[in-house]
């Protein structure tokens, strides 16, 4: 009867075990994807990310990796030409936008 309750108690430590292996290797969801829209990678440079954006009457300011830019700015040697509630425009061609979720108003 002890020899039962031992393989019992083994068995279900060897179950449990198992379960905890298995729950480490899950992703998190709430992690972005690897394709986030948002980003954009200078050659050389460290990667671009535009945190957030200001757009008033008078003027457009843009946070890009938490850091305060406006129109004529440079970041990592780059002019900004344009600042708008789409996105920030480089002037190497490259446009930093915003999660879509972010910039859309409800009710549109």
């Amino acid at each position: 009867m002890l020899r039962i309750k031992i393989s019992v108690c083994l068995l279900a430590l060897l179950c449990l075990g198992l379960t905890q292996a298995s729950a480490q290797t899950l992703r998190d969801p709430t992690r972005p994807g690897a394709g986030a829209i948002g980003s954009a990678q200078h050659q050389g440079g460290s990667k671009l990310v535009l945190n957030s954006l200001m757009i008033t009457d008078n003027s457009a300011t843009a946070i890009i990796n938490n850091k305060t830019f406006t129109t004529g700015d440079r970041v990592q040697g780059v002019r900004i030409t344009r600042i708008t509630a789409q996105g920030v425009w480089l002037a190497d061609g490259r446009q930093l936008k915003l999660y879509p979720e972010v910039t859309a108003t409800k009710g549109q």
